[in-house]
């Protein structure tokens, strides 16, 4: 069986956009972290609705504690837009490779130079690195998931620390790229500038690299600093 667990907050238009892109899964988890828009009114028509965690790593958290009988999770994103083939990228991943987490390959949902170059980056970043990120979706069995822990309950880099983990556990070949790209939305970063947001994140990572609590680096990202 298939979950497919999606964190929001205020979030109604992207939900309801990708929500009639999941027809294919077996149950649906939205985990909200305290909406003021119609966000629930939009989950409860097509999914399972986990409230009264928030942050991202908490709400991923319960979400997957409402798919205990699961064999697979999907994590998403509520903006993200997925390929018309998600499902038979899904299939084929399952059956290929069990004992591997799948991820997307990134498309920024933009035109022009600086949002090709932000593709190719994450590709970089996924093939020299072994980091994709949770907008690229992470397709995670439920085995795997419970043997490193589940996601961690902290309001950034939570997908960090997974993988992290999962390489810890099972090493670097334990990750790998599905076949299409999943489209992106990358409208923070074309309002503050790609390259001056970017920056900002490879900061914000290093610092985390470096021992600073993510706590502590999500109020900074907050604050914009």
């Amino acid at each position: 069986m298939l979950c497919v667990i999606i964190p929001t907050r205020n979030a109604a238009d992207d939900l309801s956009n990708v929500l009639a892109q999941l027809d294919g899964a077996n149950r649906i988890v939205v985990a909200d972290g305290g909406s003021t828009d119609d966000t629930l009114k939009v989950a409860v028509k097509r999914a399972v609705i986990a409230a009264g965690a928030k942050g991202r790593g908490q709400q991923l958290a319960l979400g997957a504690r409402y798919c205990a009988d699961a064999d697979w999770l999907l994590f998403l994103h509520a903006d993200n837009r997925l390929p018309d083939s998600w499902e038979q990228d899904v299939e084929h991943h399952i059956a290929k490779h069990p004992n591997a987490v799948g991820y997307f390959r990134y498309r920024a949902n933009a035109k022009g130079f600086w949002p090709r170059f932000m593709s190719f980056w994450v590709g970089m970043r996924c093939q020299w690195w072994g980091l994709p990120y949770g907008d690229q979706g992470l397709l995670i069995s439920k085995k795997m998931y419970d043997a490193v822990g589940g996601y961690p309950e902290q309001s950034l880099f939570e997908d960090v620390a997974i993988i992290d983990a999962i390489k810890k556990k099972f090493t670097r070949t334990a990750l790998r790229p599905l076949k299409s790209h999943i489209h992106v939305d990358i409208s923070k970063y074309t309002q503050d500038g790609i390259w001056v947001r970017g920056r900002k994140n490879l900061k914000l990572l290093k610092a985390y690299r470096q021992g600073e609590s993510a706590e502590a680096l999500a109020q900074r990202y907050r604050n914009g600093s």
